[in-house]
Parts: structure tokens; C-alpha cells; sequence
């Protein structure tokens, strides 16, 4: 669905032709002094990343993201593989440097079958009584003036976004804290030291 001039239309979301943004560029979160984030790995996820770039012979950096604990962050609820620049941006398995190309025309990423639930959600990155929210960055959203439409039609990205909050819900033990790894990456002076920041 697309919203348009403050109507929804329908309209099945698609990667826009040659496309590969959402792959490439990193956002800082929650603020720039955290340092630009990666894509989203669950714990039950590290293992396979790690095991598919071994096999490839693709170096990849998959450090902590959220954790919980009472005075320090002692389980880690969810990681995050960092791009390959040094600012922080292109995924590690993206094919940059061959002609091959995805259906859409964009760079072809080399686990498609076996990416992050992060990568199967997108550009959905919210959904509330059936109402999601679309990444503002992603060049369809931009495209069609998509921020909020309804769900139908997205059910593969919803199921991905249901088990990713499924897996780093923290429980509402009072003494739990939520810690943030601050992964000091990106060209912005006043970056946090890399580590764990108490956000709660």
C-alpha cells in the first residue's frame, strides 16, 4: 500500500529499479554519538551469518546491539553486523564488484535465501493495530509518500518484524536495565567510545 495525497492506494511494495540503498547506507540511532548501527542479527542468527562469510571468505564485524541486566549488560538480546567501510555503510555481502545484478537491477546480495530476519522485514520497521510504518529512508517510501498504510499484502515482512520483537522483548522486571551498544563508527565528531551505554 502507498499512501498519496492523503489517500491509500494500492500498491505492492517493490524495489525500485537498480536500487540498493538499503544495503549500502547506515543510519546513526538512536542519535549520532551512538555511531552508525548495523543490520539487525539475532542471537540465534550470529552463527549462521558468521558460518555463511567463512565460507565465502568475507570478513564480517557482528558486535552486540541491545542487552539486558541489572547493573551491567549481562545477555545480549540482539547483535548487529556492521558495514565493511570504515563510515560504517555497505553490507559485507553485497556483490559490489561483479556485473551480476538482482531482479530489480540493484547489486545482488550474496545470502538473499539466508539473510537476517532484519533484511526479510524491511522496509517495514513497525506495526501497530494493523498499520505499519515504512522505513522513511527507502527509495519506494520516498517514491509513493509511504510512512503509513495498512498491512495487507505485507505478511512475509510482518512475520519477520513478529519474531524479531519476539526475540528482543525485554521483560518488565523493574530491575532490568536496557543497555545500548555504542559502536563508534560513522565521520561525525563527538562519537561515544565504542561499548555499552545504560539506556534504562
Amino acid at each position: 500500500m502507498a499512501v498519496h495525497r492523503g489517500k491509500q492506494m494500492k500498491r505492492k511494495f517493490s524495489c525500485v529499479q537498480g536500487c540498493s540503498d538499503c544495503c549500502i547506507y547506515r543510519e546513526y540511532y538512536p542519535s549520532v554519538e551512538y555511531g552508525k548501527i548495523g543490520v539487525l542479527v539475532l542471537p540465534e542468527e550470529k552463527a549462521a551469518i558468521e558460518r555463511l562469510a567463512n565460507d565465502m571468505g568475507i570478513r564480517v564485524r557482528i558486535i552486540p546491539r541491545l542487552a539486558v541486566g541489572k547493573n551491567s549488560p549481562d545477555k545480549i538480546i540482539a547483535y548487529q553486523m556492521m558495514g565493511k567501510n570504515e563510515d560504517g555503510n555497505l553490507c559485507p555481502f553485497l556483490d559490489v564488484e561483479s556485473d551480476e545484478r538482482s531482479a530489480h537491477g540493484g547489486f545482488k546480495c550474496k545470502i538473499y535465501s539466508d539473510r537476517p530476519l532484519a533484511c526479510r522485514a524491511y522496509p517495514l520497521i513497525d506495526i501497530v493495530n494493523k498499520t505499519a510504518t515504512f522505513d522513511p529512508h527507502c527509495q519506494f517510501c520516498k517514491k509513493f509518500s509511504t510512512r503509513k498504510a495498512s498491512s495487507e499484502g505485507l505478511q512475509r515482512e510482518i512475520e519477520a518484524l513478529a519474531k524479531i520483537r519476539a526475540s528482543v522483548t525485554a521483560d518488565d522486571d523493574d530491575d532490568v536495565s536496557i543497555w545500548r551498544y555504542a559502536t563508534a563508527t560513522g565521520g561525525s565528531n563527538g562519537l561515544l567510545s565504542e561499548g555499552w551505554i545504560l539506556e534504562r
